[in-house]
């Protein structure tokens, strides 16, 4: 009988108890009601999934536990409910899963009812509430919770073993067998990867996981991990989906975008720009091109990778200005190409439109104005239809014009007379200040037979200055492709092979960088890296790869 039932069962026969005269009174023993509630327990038994009582409920039955007074089985189920909760009437109480004191009489409790074949299917599911509700990120390293995740795998054949016929919700649970092992997440984490169809929403029910999980946290670190394993166009293929799960994922967005862009980063594309993946990642960290947002990336991402895209936004730019915003002339394809050049080395780029440009209805130019809103500024003065282009290399600054005809200027950061991130700006006041530009160069004499290898004309001689202050035209980075085979045995024989997606993305991290590596795991001990010097982007992956920092230990960190 439901609990709801059995206490109004309980008030009715006392009322009745404490009303009857003599002998003139029906005695009645309420066997409709009785049945009713008998009734109501089986459906609940088929229920997908078992509702969670309320935490007043549980709060309660966790305080008559710690008082030792005795407990009936309900509220031993609440108390199995409440291993994982705080209770804040004793905050200075920990949760009973880090309680040495009072865990073992929960731990003598429920092995009682596995020896005894008496675990039901609602105990059962009280235990996996609190073992997917304990909020640490590493819960392996409490026993406690050690012990529940073997209680809750030990008590799950009892539990089926009572049940006559076979219930979709043991499919679930038996199919995604590994949540109760070490190796939890790994399932779901490969299915969700082959886009597989899943029954992850059934086993949230079944299996009570909140989305605060630690699971969740382990399904996507082993899951980001395996796109080191794919190829490139494997890895090309789920950059959409993985967009989407940032999109649904606000809790894991940042490791899903770090996970993605540095993917992309070692891949064959990175000097092609992934529309869709840099506007989402212009979403969710704002413009990389701006100071004030350059420490935002360096926590997700390496500096060579948010260049990667500070240089995609450059190219862009440089695209749009030399072709959209021409004004009333042709492309300037000569300036275009010799620009270009330079784009993997621009930390900012600027567009600051004139008039034209900010009222053109074309669909052209508004979808230019809704995708980079934010980015551009105004220009003042000079004619309707023209336009400018800043671009910063190292510590200096580069103003073109779309306007043919127009030189280029050259200012030192820090003494142009103007802001680059300005709204607005003036053409002749602030980009056109020859009295505090250190270059004023024209695009003269015409530059013609240029390509890839050779330049011509105006182009030598804006090469010669560029040297001057100590730029030079760097083809772009061709990327590193690590052949395994030819690996060096010292290099990755410190970690065994246990876990294949895991360890071996540990040891793409560790090959090139400098540190001490232990594998103890196979003598029951842990993997450790300790690295010889900080070293923020591999620290990032560690922990993205489910590594714990030692407390004590500065930048060593272990796994199991």
């Amino acid at each position: 009988m439901t609990p709801a039932l059995h206490s109004l069962s309980q008030r009715i026969a006392a009322k009745r108890s404490s009303s009857q005269q003599g002998d003139h009174s029906l005695p009645h023993d309420f066997r409709a009601l009785t049945a009713a509630g008998l009734e109501m327990e089986k459906r609940f038994d088929k229920a997908e999934k078992i509702p969670q009582p309320p935490q007043e409920m549980r709060l309660a039955a966790l305080r008559r536990f710690r008082l030792a007074e005795e407990l009936n089985e309900r509220e031993w189920r609440m108390v199995f409910y409440s291993l994982a909760d705080a209770d804040p009437l004793y905050p200075e109480q920990p949760v009973l899963l880090e309680d040495d004191t009072y865990f073992p009489h929960v731990d003598s409790a429920i092995k009682k009812q596995i020896e005894s074949k008496t675990l039901k299917r609602k105990d059962w599911a009280a235990l996996c509430s609190s073992y997917f509700a304990y909020k640490h990120e590493s819960p392996e390293i409490n026993p406690h919770w050690c012990v529940l995740r073997g209680h809750i795998a030990r008590g799950y054949p009892v539990v089926k073993a009572a049940i006559r016929r076979e219930k979709s919700w043991m499919k679930t649970i038996e199919f995604y067998h590994d949540i109760f092992t070490p190796q939890a997440g790994g399932v779901i984490s490969r299915q969700l990867l082959s886009g597989e169809s899943n029954s992850l929403s059934s086993l949230e029910k079944i299996a009570q996981i909140p989305d605060s999980s630690w699971l969740w946290k382990r399904i996507f670190t082993v899951l980001l991990a395996q796109l080191d394993t794919l190829d490139d166009p494997q890895y090309l293929d789920k950059i959409s989906w993985l967009l989407g799960l940032a999109a649904q994922w606000v809790r894991f967005r940042d490791d899903i975008m770090t996970a993605t862009l540095t993917r992309y980063y070692h891949s064959t594309y990175r000097d092609q720009a992934h529309s869709a993946l840099k506007q989402a990642a212009l979403q969710y960290w704002d413009n990389p091109q701006l100071k004030s947002q350059q420490n935002k990336w360096h926590q997700y991402v390496s500096e060579p990778v948010a260049a990667m895209v500070r240089g995609w936004l450059a190219k862009q730019d440089l695209m749009h200005f030399f072709e959209l915003l021409r004004g009333n002339g042709d492309v300037d394809q000569a300036r275009l190409h010799y620009w270009l050049r330079f784009a993997n080395q621009m930390g900012f780029t600027r567009i600051v439109m004139g008039p034209d440009a900010w009222t053109n209805r074309d669909s052209d130019f508004v979808k230019f104005r809704e995708e980079n809103r934010g980015r551009l500024s105004h220009l003042r003065g000079g004619r309707s239809f023209d336009n400018a282009m800043i671009m910063q290399i190292n510590d200096y600054l580069f103003v073109e014009f779309s306007g043919t005809g127009n030189a280029m200027y050259a200012y030192r950061i820090g003494e142009a007379p103007f802001n680059p991130e300005s709204g607005a700006l003036e053409i002749n006041v602030h980009l056109k200040s020859q009295g505090r530009c250190i270059l004023r160069l024209p695009h003269t004499p015409r530059a013609e037979g240029y390509n890839k290898v050779r330049i011509t004309g105006w182009m030598l001689k804006y090469d010669d200055e560029l040297r001057k202050l100590g730029i030079r035209w760097m083809a772009e980075e061709p990327v590193k492709f690590i052949d395994k085979k030819a690996l060096s045995p010292a290099s990755v024989s410190d970690i065994k092979i246990i876990n294949p997606l895991r360890d071996t993305a540990i040891q793409h991290l560790v090959e090139n960088t400098s540190c001490i590596v232990s594998d103890n795991r196979q003598k029951g001990g842990v993997l450790s890296v300790q690295l010889k010097s900080p070293n923020d982007t591999t620290e990032r992956e560690l922990l993205r790869l489910g590594f714990t920092p030692v407390t004590k230990e500065p930048h060593r960190y272990w796994i199991k």
